[in-house]
């Protein structure tokens, strides 16, 4: 099969690879459309690339099956979109819908920028028959899944206002569907591109996160209180510490963002503040009734689609997403 190979310094060409094998707790999918995530960033910028059998990090995919186990409820021919973190299916977690937690979860995230991907069973997700191949890219993984937990955790927003720090695809997301749910949303970020194209995802108001006023703005946007919701969606040390400056005395905080280590004066951001703190990680089976409701209420998410680009000429859509040039990229293998 031919699939994306990521060479790394941004360069990514297509090549031949093995195709990935069948085995009882999985099926092979024929993809149609795989979307680039911002998790995606670091392997293709850094200066190694990608090696050996995994030659991409693609991972939010839909197509329609090519193989399944038999005894299966999952026949060929059906469209499907992928959730790539699955749980054992047998703890209390997954009983609960709440893979994530899985001690035993098993992740499915590599190569899906290619023509054909492996997924396990319990991340099949049945794609609605009005869903065209690059929305369904975005309905079923995490460029809706991930703000999507996050509307679940934060519950009723509407009337509120919504600070998005980073607007990065999920940053962008977290964008439409606050403001599409009712919140009054503002977005922030040092790209002048994105700071533009938040407000087609419904931001009343965007600030550019490098002036030396940003601080300011929001507050005179907020009546000098601050954001009641700031959702960091960066993965930046400082912005952690901003988010903080910004959210209002019992405000929320939530991150969506992957970030490992960060400096936070906690008595005067955050106990002084009696501030919460929120996060959500990817997405789970519970989830996704929920974005199939976003579908069906009529959420604009092809919004977020700025790049739908054939395989083959792949590397036109990269450099735009790592110029911060870009919502979301959809890589078209095939009708």
């Amino acid at each position: 099969m031919l699939a994306l190979c990521c060479d790394g310094l941004g360069k990514v060409r297509v090549a031949p690879i093995p195709d990935p094998q069948p085995d009882e707790k999985s099926v092979i999918v024929r993809v149609h459309a795989s979307a680039v995530c911002g998790s995606e960033l670091h392997s293709l910028k850094s200066p190694e690339g990608m090696k050996g059998e995994v030659v991409n990090a693609g991972h939010e995919v839909a197509g329609v099956i090519e193989w399944a186990p038999k005894g299966s409820p999952y026949k060929p021919g059906m469209r499907v979109g992928a959730r790539v973190v699955q749980g054992c299916g047998k703890c209390r977690w997954c009983a609960a819908g709440d893979e994530t937690a899985c001690p035993d979860r098993v992740y499915y995230t590599a190569n899906g920028h290619s023509e054909l991907f492996k997924l396990g069973l319990g991340g099949i997700q049945m794609l609605p028959d009005d869903v065209n191949w690059p929305e369904a890219a975005i309905l079923s993984g995490d460029g809706l899944g991930v703000p999507a937990r996050a509307a679940r955790r934060l519950g009723d927003t509407r009337g509120k206002k919504v600070l998005v720090v980073g607007l990065g695809p999920v940053g962008l997301s977290c964008a439409l569907v606050q403001s599409f749910r009712g919140a009054h949303v503002a977005g922030a970020d040092v790209s002048p591109y994105r700071n533009k194209l938040v407000k087609d995802m419904g931001a009343e108001k965007s600030f550019d996160a490098s002036k030396p006023d940003f601080t300011q703005q929001v507050m005179d946007w907020t009546d000098g209180l601050g954001a009641d919701i700031v959702i960091l969606a960066v993965a930046r040390q400082e912005s952690l510490q901003l988010c903080f400056e910004l959210v209002r005395r019992h405000g929320t905080v939530f991150q969506v963002a992957e970030l490992e280590m960060a400096q936070l004066n906690f008595s005067k951001s955050f106990l002084r503040r009696e501030a919460t703190m929120m996060g959500s990680w990817y997405y789970t089976s519970e989830d996704w009734p929920f974005m199939l409701d976003l579908h069906r209420k009529g959420l604009p998410y092809r919004k977020l689609i700025t790049h739908v680009i054939p395989l083959a000429q792949a590397q036109e859509g990269i450099d735009a997403f790592i110029k911060g040039e870009s919502g979301k990229v959809i890589l078209k293998m095939r009708d």
